[in-house]
């Protein structure tokens, strides 16, 4: 009895431990999520971590969910938030309203909910309209910004050609949903070879929510912010691009990145429009250590 009684006070000594432990857990490792109103929607957001924050906007084929792979890595050095544009992942769009122009808004009344008076921004694909709309409407609130397989609204006649373009092309071609399981427009063809399903999970991550709201790439073509204003941005600017990304190939990535000054241009080989999905390690790398440089 005396060695059971011994066993059970270590026992319930240790969960007591364990318990205590588990209760101290840090804040800034807890992952939080909240809505924010904006425009008569709902905008989803998760955040975690702490330091300086770093906003990441999803492009047209993703959520925050889409953002596993980035999230814990930059959430070591800073407070990273995720949030679902309106029509995607669990934000609304009630008025129909989604589109880069809504996106600005939603994301601003994101930074005033969350009290963040200056951020780093980082927009994939679409999500490069978000951010850089942003910038140019609100640019004492950003200390960076991030272009990822995107021109993100600005219209070098190369980037105006080969985007329409690929917007005819897609017009006559399969949708998604009517592609191989591990084929999608935003990944590139090595990733379903590679690693099957991972491909398959991009997909999936989208499947969650409804369906994005239609004609989205036609508003993107149709939101060009002016070269003029282009040119006058203050703020360190890195543009990240696949080097067989066939919608904004390394070509109009430059052409456009050109217009911005003092703008870098990191090209990622082995991956197609979606980098930060594809090859993860590559793209974290090349994004955490601009994050971590000179800001505005």
């Amino acid at each position: 009895m005396h060695r059971s009684s011994a066993w059970v006070r270590c026992f319930g000594l240790a969960a007591a431990f364990a318990i205590a432990g588990a209760g101290a857990l840090a804040e800034d490792q807890l992952l939080k999520s909240g809505f924010v109103q904006s425009g008569g929607e709902q905008i989803y957001y998760e955040t975690l971590g702490s330091g300086d924050p770093v906003v990441l906007s999803h492009g047209l084929g993703g959520n925050h969910a889409i953002w596993y792979q980035q999230v814990p890595v930059l959430a070591e050095r800073f407070q990273v938030i995720t949030w679902d544009q309106r029509g995607f992942g669990r934000s609304t769009d009630i008025g129909k309203q989604s589109g880069p122009a809504a996106a600005v808004e939603d994301l601003k009344a994101l930074l005033d909910h969350l009290k963040i008076e200056k951020a780093r921004l980082v927009g994939q694909s679409m999500g490069g309209w978000a951010v850089l709309g942003f910038a140019l409407k609100y640019p004492g609130r950003v200390r960076s910004l991030v272009l990822a397989d995107t021109i993100g609204g600005i219209y070098t006649p190369e980037a105006a050609t080969h985007f329409d373009a690929y917007i005819r092309e897609a017009a006559t071609s399969p949708p998604p949903d009517k592609m191989e399981f591990t084929r999608h427009p935003a990944i590139g063809n090595q990733l379903g070879i590679a690693d099957p399903a991972k491909a398959f999970l991009y997909r999936q991550i989208a499947s969650v929510a409804p369906p994005a709201p239609a004609g989205m790439g036609l508003k993107l073509r149709q939101t060009a912010y002016p070269l003029d204003e282009v040119r006058k941005l203050n703020v360190p600017v890195l543009f990240v691009v696949g080097e067989d990304d066939p919608i904004f190939p390394p070509v109009v990535i430059r052409s456009v990145a050109a217009e911005v000054k003092g703008a870098q241009v990191i090209q990622l080989p082995g991956a197609g429009h979606s980098p930060y999905f594809e090859t993860p390690e590559a793209w974290n790398e090349a994004v955490n250590g601009f994050l971590s440089g000179p800001t505005n």
